[in-house]
């Protein structure tokens, strides 16, 4: 039988690329079914590290969580006890004493920083500077923030009651040196508990809201010292004893913490919607 004649060349070699590529096809898929129990394994092996370590952070958040609110139950407990003991007792152990110390500091820098510190405190000057604040937050488009600062004055609010059920009198000129006499109660310090709350939610929100910079920080800084000197300041100008600005930190931080929890809250919340 005569043979058949041969093709042409070009379509004989497109004709070999074909089913050398079907053949390499054949090979890949092959691998890759064989590939699939590996896939299959390495998959499950992650799915398990994955949620080994969800629950890691769980537990810990948990742990943290009971140490936080024992620490709060703590902090609530010592102020009951601070708040009885200055309704029982004028004058607490270390008030004088502490009061007396700090004001041999008579240095005229010393005395108009400190000066200075507590004036901005005063209602009428705090109350522009809470206006300005919200201006500013609004101009910079943190709205929910701007929303927030006038609650921190809630805590000006329950500090003044407690002023009147505490009833705790003033320190008076014949005990320690009194720059001005005022006649409303003592414990806690208002100032205190004010620039705790409002300098302190001012100082997160600048925090968690913008990016690193000499200006944010230097803001945030100020809060900070406003926090730290008004204290002193109160003591140093003899408007309250060492007790009633220990009594405004503590009280500024119970309610600190529940204003910025509801801010995160209401946050992630707007952000969310």
């Amino acid at each position: 039988m005569a043979r058949t004649a041969p093709e042409h060349p070009r379509e004989e070699a497109q004709r070999n690329d074909a089913r050398n590529g079907h053949q390499d096809q054949g090979g890949h898929a092959d691998a890759d079914l064989g590939a699939l129990p590996v896939a299959a394994h390495e998959t499950a092996d992650q799915a398990a590290a994955q949620l080994g370590r969800a629950r890691e952070p769980r537990w810990r958040a948990l742990a943290k969580g009971r140490v936080y609110l024992a620490a709060y139950v703590s902090t609530l407990a010592a102020v009951i006890a601070l708040g009885f003991a200055a309704h029982a007792v004028s004058i607490l152990p270390g008030d004088i004493h502490f009061t007396r110390e700090l004001q041999e500091l008579r240095i005229p820098l010393v005395y108009g920083l400190l000066y200075a510190v507590s004036y901005i405190g005063y209602p009428l000057l705090s109350g522009v500077i809470v206006a300005l604040v919200v201006a500013a937050l609004l101009a910079a488009r943190l709205s929910l923030a701007a929303l927030f600062v006038p609650l921190s004055l809630l805590a000006d609010m329950l500090g003044g009651l407690i002023k009147q059920v505490v009833g705790r009198h003033r320190p008076l000129p014949s005990q320690v040196n009194v720059v001005q006499v005022l006649h409303s109660p003592s414990f806690p310090s208002g100032h205190v508990l004010h620039y705790t709350v409002f300098y302190g939610f001012l100082a997160f929100v600048l925090a968690i809201s913008f990016r690193p910079s000499w200006l944010r920080n230097a803001l945030i800084g100020v809060c900070l010292a406003l926090i730290v000197l008004v204290g002193p300041s109160r003591v140093y100008l003899g408007e309250h004893w060492l007790s009633d600005v220990v009594g405004g930190y503590l009280i500024g931080a119970l309610l600190l913490i529940p204003l910025i929890a509801a801010y995160m809250w209401a946050r992630e919340r707007f952000a969310r919607g």
